[in-house]
């Protein structure tokens, strides 16, 4: 016999909206500012919001929230904005970070050929490889800002 689930599970309700819309916005620009104020603003107790935030349709909406929140294109801009900023204003970091993101630097393919089996190198055949793949390696590393 199929279990009769009320219409209440299956949607969030106006206080549960406005709830999650409060738990979305960046922590600097909640108001009020803690969970407890909130649940006091509303008229609820705090175990009422965690209570809440429980539940299978609450998590669900919440994470579709964060997710298009996280995906925006708008925010991903804003950050790249901002990385190309302090990448102009000599940030190494953000300038890699900046490449990076952009798909505007990726390490090297490096492919390694010899004629010999590698057993059949000597040391000193080996040892000219490894420092060769390591100058390979430094020079992708250096970042030249212009």
């Amino acid at each position: 016999m199929p279990v009769d689930v009320s219409l209440e599970e299956n949607i969030l309700d106006a206080r549960q909206e406005a709830y999650l819309a409060w738990l979305c916005t960046p922590p600097s620009e909640r108001t009020p500012s803690s969970k407890e104020k909130y649940a006091e603003q509303i008229g609820v107790n705090v175990t009422t919001l965690r209570r809440w935030e429980k539940k299978e349709l609450f998590r669900k909406a919440w994470q579709d929230k964060v997710d298009d929140i996280q995906g925006s294109p708008e925010r991903s801009q804003r950050l790249l904005d901002t990385l190309y900023e302090k990448a102009l204003g000599g940030d190494i970091k953000a300038a890699q970070l900046y490449l990076q993101a952009t798909n505007r630097m990726s390490p090297p393919t490096l492919t390694v050929k010899s004629d010999k089996a590698t057993t059949e190198l000597s040391d000193k055949e080996l040892d000219d490889l490894i420092v060769a793949i390591a100058e390979r390696e430094i020079d992708s590393r250096k970042l030249r800002v212009v």
